[in-house]
């Protein structure tokens, strides 16, 4: 078995990104995380990723991470860069410190093809939750548009800053500013007028 794995995994039953997760999770069970770690060293990678695939659902970094790892390695699952890609840019959105270096190796294995695809699929699953009312989304969705995709997806990385901008989401303030600055004016006065359109429709 990879030890490199072993070592990635147990390690972050030491690390602060797993405290219950997030307060306002809940339903996260430290307890299932702790399992899902035993599994990982008693080498049933399967039953380790039915358990990080449910904190992954759930939102949890660490686990979106380790699930990354497991398809990404095979174990427990097949080998899948896909699945593997799309886990790892949720980790990474959700601040876990390591991930954004799983997903450049992981990138360099894949075709552009598939980085759109999953980018794709990223941006479908938070464009949802931004239109229902989280907050977080808005900013995840503006990170995608800009920072997964080959080439930057320029207007609906601003369209969504602006968005995160004026529901005060942290961090959003310095994107939004980077952003700006790659827009031309004309461009911009179009882009705002249909950030106001989306963000209507999010606050009606």
């Amino acid at each position: 078995m990879n030890k490199i794995l072993i070592i990635s995994l147990i390690s972050l039953l030491s690390s602060s990104s797993f405290s219950l997760a997030d307060e306002h999770k809940p339903a996260i069970s430290a307890e299932m995380f702790l399992n899902a770690v035993a599994a990982v060293e008693e080498k049933d990678f399967v039953e380790a990723v039915r358990l990080f695939s449910a904190l992954a659902e759930d939102g949890e970094p660490a686990s979106q991470y380790n699930l990354s790892l497991l398809h990404y390695k095979g174990l427990g699952t097949p080998e899948n860069y896909k699945s593997a890609l799309y886990w790892a840019w949720n980790a990474s959105l959700d601040g876990y410190e390591k991930a954004p270096a799983l997903v450049d190796n992981i990138r360099e294995d894949v075709t552009d093809k598939l980085i759109t695809e999953v980018a794709g699929s990223v941006i479908e699953d938070l464009t949802e939750k931004a239109m229902s009312g989280d907050d977080q989304a808005s900013i995840k969705l503006g990170k995608t548009y800009y920072s997964l995709f080959i080439e930057p997806d320029i207007k609906n990385a601003y369209i969504w800053f602006v968005i995160a901008q004026a529901l005060s989401v942290e961090g959003s303030d310095e994107l939004l500013s980077k952003v700006k600055k790659e827009i031309e004016t004309p461009d911009l006065l179009l882009f705002q007028t249909d950030a106001s359109s989306t963000f209507s429709e999010i606050t009606k």
